[in-house]
């Protein structure tokens, strides 16, 4: 009986950190200057540029995480088609896996594309011509229209964050462990592309963010399903 309160206490849980933690984000955005401490830390006056500029491994990873991630989907179809014995257990979690793999980077994508928030490389402050300016701030007239908000270079890896469903509700300490391997793996590859002056901290855990809703969103939609089932 405690296992199932836990069950149903947990999407209450889950919808105050998304909420709490959208508004740690967008006041670190707009009430602090984080993300211009840290892009100061990675600039190079002398050159006149990000330290990261001219990497490739982040491009190399983004396409392993693209191949992972087409796989999945793959398997996902196939599953649907020809259920497998072997994930009857596991299809629910596959399905918002493989659904996550591709709404998590479109979604990322599609809202950058609405965006009007420079990049760091792009600002007068690191040699670019845009001015600084915050999320509910408004960019002058003068401004060229942009698309650095959420931060794009990393959202191949942010879908990894629906891979800890294959361990519930069985093995929540497991799901954990893995929630922040993912985690961390976003973080690392969001920090290569702010060396390279691609985004700031906060487009990363907007990224982040959404990633989270809209795996969560889809596990909630799948879980209700297995309900019916």
């Amino acid at each position: 009986m405690l296992a199932k309160l836990k069950l149903v206490k947990t999407p209450k849980g889950i919808d105050s950190i998304l909420m709490l933690s959208a508004m740690l984000i967008l006041w670190i955005g707009n009430y602090s200057n984080l993300d211009l401490m840290i892009a100061d830390s990675m600039f190079d006056e002398a050159r006149g540029q990000f330290f990261g500029v001219g990497s490739t491994w982040a491009g190399n990873f983004q396409l392993g995480m693209i191949l992972f991630g087409a796989a999945l989907i793959g398997l996902a179809i196939w599953d649907t088609l020809h259920p497998l014995a072997w994930l009857a257990s596991r299809r629910s979690a596959l399905r918002v896996v493989a659904l996550s793999a591709i709404f998590v980077p479109l979604s990322i994508y599609l809202l950058s594309s609405f965006s009007d928030v420079p990049c760091p490389t792009e600002l007068l402050r690191y040699g670019g011509l845009a001015p600084y300016t915050r999320l509910l701030e408004t960019l002058p007239a003068s401004a060229s229209a942009m698309a650095c908000l959420p931060g794009t270079q990393a959202n191949t890896a942010w879908w990894m964050l629906a891979l800890p469903l294959f361990c519930l509700p069985g093995r929540p300490r497991t799901a954990l462990l893995l929630a922040i391997v993912m985690l961390s793996c976003g973080l690392v590859l969001g920090w290569q592309q702010q060396l390279q002056g691609a985004q700031f901290f906060t487009h990363t855990l907007w990224s982040a963010w959404i990633a989270a809703f809209l795996i969560y969103l889809l596990h909630n939609l799948f879980r209700g399903e297995d309900a019916l089932a």
